[in-house]
Parts: C-alpha cells; structure tokens; sequence
C-alpha cells in the first residue's frame, strides 16, 4: 500500500484526506489487509455456518381492516362536500 494508493481509494470514496495523516491511514489500511489476509488462512473445514439471512423467513401476519370507516363523519364536517369528495375554492384558471 502506498501513499498513491491512498490517494486513489480516498478520491474514489469522495473523501478528504488530511495530507498529515497520509502516513497513519496507510499503515492504518495495510494492517486492515494483513488482518484480513489472517482471517482468510484459517481453515473453517467442518464448521457450520452459526446465521445465514437466507434462512430467515418473513413474519407475516392477516392483512385486515381494523380501522372504522369515517369519511362520512369527515364529510359532514366539512364546510362544502359531495358524497365523495371536499369542495374547495379554485386555485387555478
């Protein structure tokens, strides 16, 4: 990993690197691959997977109306109405 490297990965993520701090995020991404690179030597043979999300199914539930119907309550209680729909003043000509 070099300081190019950084530069291009940083314009790529559209974030801005403190020129300061070039060297710390550097050493900072190689010990992140090296650990990385750790984590993919171990041999995981025989060991089941703990989670997948694959796995996992939806909870659903009945779609019912629970909710009481009240549009003729709302409609009455406005200023002008049809059966359906509010009346308003018209805005555009």
């Amino acid at each position: 990993m070099d300081k190019k490297t950084v530069t291009t990965i940083a314009y790529l993520s559209r974030l801005a690197i403190d020129p300061k701090n070039e060297d710390k995020i550097t050493k900072d991404l190689e010990n992140i691959i090296k650990f990385v690179d750790q984590l993919d030597s171990v041999d995981t043979n025989g060991i089941s997977v703990l989670t997948n999300p694959l796995e996992k199914t939806a909870k659903t539930r009945d779609d019912k109306v629970t909710a009481k119907n009240r549009k003729d309550t709302f409609l009455e209680r406005a200023p002008e109405s049809n059966e359906d729909y509010f009346l308003v003043p018209r805005v555009v000509e």
